[in-house]
């Protein structure tokens, strides 16, 4: 179904295509400055949820699906920049930011992977590109949803590996820090998610 000739060249784009930072990039690069490496795989977690459901709407009816959630794009993408807005706030005002001598506010891993979900999901560009680049590299003499499906999946892992690339680097630098430099931390971290939540909710229907 695929040949060399076509699964290097997408992996190659696909891998160039995730490595740009975007939103999910800095929300995830601001959990983890915030809250550390679990927080923010858990984040991931629920933004690779929002890939594979992406990937199955592209797969199973990408014209039909695309105008169908169209009119939801608006709802979850507020939605996703309101949350990030209330959580980088927080980090500003030190409603959550994080001290060397307390204990730091536990966030369920639910609420993390919602929010991961809503990030992607809240970007309709991100549907937009599956359902405009995933198609490219389809064998029209194979059928399409396979082959949508499994390179979505290849995608995913790209995303994957450079995500928590991102976050592990994030995580390190916030282990590092001690005493003044945690308030760095804060500003950093609280300032990278109100730039995601607001670059989520500039994000247009191309």
């Amino acid at each position: 179904m695929f040949s060399l000739a076509t699964l290097i060249p997408f992996t190659i784009a696909a891998f160039v295509v995730v490595l740009v930072p975007g939103i999910t990039v800095s929300a995830v690069i601001g959990t983890g400055l915030a809250r550390g490496l679990v927080a923010g795989l858990w984040l991931e977690l629920g933004a690779q949820i929002a890939r594979l459901t992406m990937v199955v709407c592209v797969a199973v009816a990408l014209a039909a699906i695309t105008s169908v959630v169209t009119s939801a794009f608006d709802i979850i993408k507020y939605a996703g920049a309101a949350y990030l807005l209330w959580v980088g706030w927080g980090y500003l005002t030190k409603r959550h930011a994080l001290s060397l001598d307390r204990a730091e506010t536990a966030i369920s891993p639910l609420r993390q992977v919602i929010s991961g979900f809503l990030v992607l999901w809240g970007n309709p560009k991100a549907l937009i590109f599956f359902g405009a680049f995933l198609p490219q590299f389809v064998n029209p003499r194979f059928p399409a949803w396979p082959q949508v499906l499994v390179l979505g999946l290849i995608e995913m892992g790209a995303a994957l590996i450079t995500d928590t690339g991102y976050l592990l680097i994030a995580s390190y630098a916030r282990g590092a820090l001690t005493g003044g430099r945690i308030e760095l931390v804060n500003r950093v971290a609280g300032i990278l998610i109100i730039g995601a939540a607001v670059w989520l909710a500039l994000q247009t229907q191309a």
